[in-house]
């Protein structure tokens, strides 16, 4: 897209610019603020922390949906993507995918966004990268975060031919419903949870509705690569990234089968009233993290 001239453009649209400027100005200034308030808010107690944390998710939710002010915006009932306009066919996709999805996610966890979800499309690695940071070697193709769904546009990963294999191929294979579950635990639970529950639920749900999984799930929990107590206390500084998503989906995937899907909701509920997550895996497995993993190990042996 060129960039906006006052010589031939309609009128108001630089005004609206001249906005849009100064509202993300304000809300980096904001944002700024409230990465400082959070160092602080991390040392006080859940229950209060939980509150500060539902103000900077929103805070920053605006300031990502305020920076793509210049893309073009597709809305359904449940949702609204950004998008650019070489992406308008992606885009049409993705907001099927997501209306696809939202009731049975929404069922699952008995909860319903009050306001629609934004989602930011990519159109590239490179570009998705970018808005994070990233290093060039990141290869991620859906992100969640602070409220916002960020997906890479699916005809830039999927090299099937015609419309239809496109479809099936992103409704299968693609991010929606893995990142819209990341959505629903953090809406549910203030943000009060270790990251590897987040990841292997998201895991385990987008595994029922579609079958899809990362890898095979019998290599998933067949060694000993990862313990529970190293995906619980550094999940994301783990050197094989693979190993410790499996090892999550694992865990997940050995707590609905043995106790129940509805200890994973009862889980979820106790960490949105401030309980903190090994409390409550005392509470409703009766297990700390060394006791998890023997168990864990133990049923794959017999069921996988």
């Amino acid at each position: 897209m060129k960039p906006v001239t006052t010589q031939n453009t309609i009128p108001g649209v630089a005004d609206t610019a001249s906005r849009s400027d100064t509202v993300l100005k304000a809300v980096k200034i904001l944002a700024a603020a409230f990465i400082l308030i959070s160092a602080f808010i991390w040392k006080i107690p859940v229950v209060t922390r939980t509150y500060g944390y539902w103000t900077i998710r929103e805070i920053f939710k605006v300031y990502t949906v305020a920076r793509a002010w210049d893309m073009e915006k597709l809305t359904s009932e449940h949702f609204y993507v950004k998008f650019r306009p070489e992406d308008r066919a992606d885009a049409e996709l993705v907001l099927e995918t997501a209306e696809y999805f939202y009731r049975p996610v929404t069922e699952d966890f008995g909860y319903t966004p009050r306001a629609r979800v934004p989602i930011v499309l990519h159109s590239s690695k490179a570009e998705l990268n970018r808005s994070f940071g990233w290093e060039a070697k990141e290869s991620a193709i859906g992100v969640y975060y602070a409220g916002v769904i960020k997906v890479l546009a699916p005809q830039s990963w999927i090299y099937e031919d015609g419309p239809d294999s496109i479809k099936e191929t992103f409704i299968s294979s693609g991010p929606i419903a893995h990142e819209f579950t990341h959505l629903m635990i953090d809406y549910l639970t203030g943000g009060n949870y270790p990251r590897w529950f987040t990841e292997g639920m998201a895991q385990y749900e987008e595994y029922k509705l579609t079958g899809f999984t990362f890898n095979d799930p019998a290599g998933a929990v067949n060694h000993s690569a990862y313990s529970m107590e190293d995906i619980a206390e550094n999940f994301d500084g783990l050197p094989n990234q693979s190993l410790a998503y499996k090892e999550a989906f694992a865990a997940i995937r050995y707590i609905a089968n043995v106790y129940g899907e509805k200890t994973l909701h009862d889980l979820i509920k106790s960490l949105g009233n401030g309980m903190e997550f090994e409390n409550a895996m005392q509470k409703y497995l009766k297990l700390d993290y060394a006791g998890l993993e023997k168990c864990r190990q133990e049923w794959a042996l017999s069921n996988i």
